[in-house]
């Protein structure tokens, strides 16, 4: 199952709605959707909005989707509230916020991540590879190394309960694109400057 995550507060947006907000004529949230109705290995997609997105809620209730509204408490809060509610079972997660996400970037992570034991994994951008592509990265340190959230998750549910997101599996991505992380509203500029060379 793949699993979009739109619900922040857009704090570094002056408050707009993220998932709408467009680049290059096409709402954000578009990119994700795409790219997950585009891969033959995900069977069906759920959104996780929040009382932040209200906006994007609707957006996607007239597109034929029945979104999951979680409390807005923070991004691993409502993934916690929306997988607690769902059955044993494999999800991929993924921000709303990387428009350069594509399917063979989610097929490379389902197949690698198939090698890594724990049931939480994390992938992540050496930060040097990326620098300069967000003007405002969520920066992860793990031991002396730097890295940057690339946008996508797994999470193995194997139990009733709320999920453990304590001890992350790391798998590291080479894909500099995935870099383009729209988190303030100078980063769509960054975006589509780059989108519109990149293939």
């Amino acid at each position: 199952m793949g699993v979009v995550m739109c619900g922040g507060r857009g704090s570094r947006m002056g408050r707009r709605e993220k998932p709408l907000v467009e680049v290059l004529g096409k709402p954000l949230i578009s990119y994700a959707l795409n790219t997950m109705r585009e891969c033959n290995t995900i069977k069906g997609v759920d959104f996780v909005t929040s009382i932040y997105t209200p906006l994007t809620t609707k957006y996607l209730k007239e597109i034929g989707y029945e979104p999951f509204v979680a409390t807005g408490a923070g991004f691993l809060n409502d993934l916690s509230e929306y997988l607690s509610s769902r059955q044993k079972a494999t999800y991929l997660i993924v921000s709303c916020d990387i428009p350069t996400l594509r399917p063979n970037h989610v097929q490379t992570v389902l197949d690698m991540s198939k090698k890594l034991k724990g049931d939480y994994i994390m992938c992540v951008l050496p930060y040097e590879s990326v620098r300069g592509l967000s003007r405002e990265p969520t920066i992860i340190k793990h031991g002396s190394d730097e890295y940057q959230p690339a946008g996508l998750r797994i999470f193995r549910k194997k139990s009733d309960g709320p999920p453990d997101f304590s001890t992350p599996s790391y798998l590291e991505l080479r894909f500099r694109e995935l870099g383009v992380n729209i988190n303030t509203l100078e980063d769509i500029s960054i975006a589509e400057g780059y989108l519109k060379n990149y293939v």
